[in-house]
């Protein structure tokens, strides 16, 4: 079994992912998360860096999965080259062992990708959405559509998550999919 670390910028966004991957990789992988109580824009906090380090030479994980928002579009060039750089600056203290999960705008944009998901759990009648890429906000649209939904509905939603209604609805996602699969299977 590889193990895989994972940081990112909060602890509910690592075990959100944590639960979606679990339900295709189960038998293959075991995921835990480094520098767990990360808040926000820590991660890019220097005194992180060398935390990481810490941790990663302790725990020795084949891997280590970064999971970021990108908090904008995907064609906002500057944030997405300022990730890029974070990327690339934490993947060498991992002796470049990382993975990357950029979330095209927020984690949340992957509840828009399973709709059908969403209205069984608040027993709405959301339209399908053609691409959560696009909207801007995804945790502010879903508290304007549902009033009943906040972000500590999230773990429970991703545990409900369809892995393969996910990966052909979401563009980023399916991208980060075909990489991390191929870093499994070999």
């Amino acid at each position: 079994m590889l193990r895989i670390g994972m940081i990112g910028e909060y602890p509910t966004d690592v075990d959100c992912i944590a639960s979606l991957l679990m339900k295709k990789y189960k038998e293959q992988i075991v995921l835990f998360p480094l520098i767990y109580d990360l808040h926000g824009s820590m991660l890019e906090n220097p005194k992180i860096k060398r935390q990481l380090r810490k941790e990663y030479e302790i725990e020795k994980p084949d891997f280590v999965l970064f999971i970021r928002d990108l908090d904008s579009l995907e064609d906002n060039r500057f944030q997405l080259e300022q990730r890029k750089a974070y990327f690339t600056a934490f993947n060498s203290v991992v002796d470049k062992k990382g993975i990357f999960l950029l979330n095209i705008y927020a984690l949340e944009a992957l509840l828009l990708s399973d709709i059908p998901n969403l209205n069984s759990y608040f027993e709405v009648e959301l339209n399908t959405i053609a691409d959560c890429m696009y909207i801007e906000d995804p945790k502010g649209f879903l508290q304007k559509k549902i009033r009943k939904y906040s972000t500590g509905h999230n773990l429970a939603l991703f545990s409900r998550l369809d892995y393969d209604r996910t990966t052909m609805n979401c563009r980023y996602f399916k991208e980060f999919a075909q990489v991390f699969d191929k870093i499994i299977k070999n």
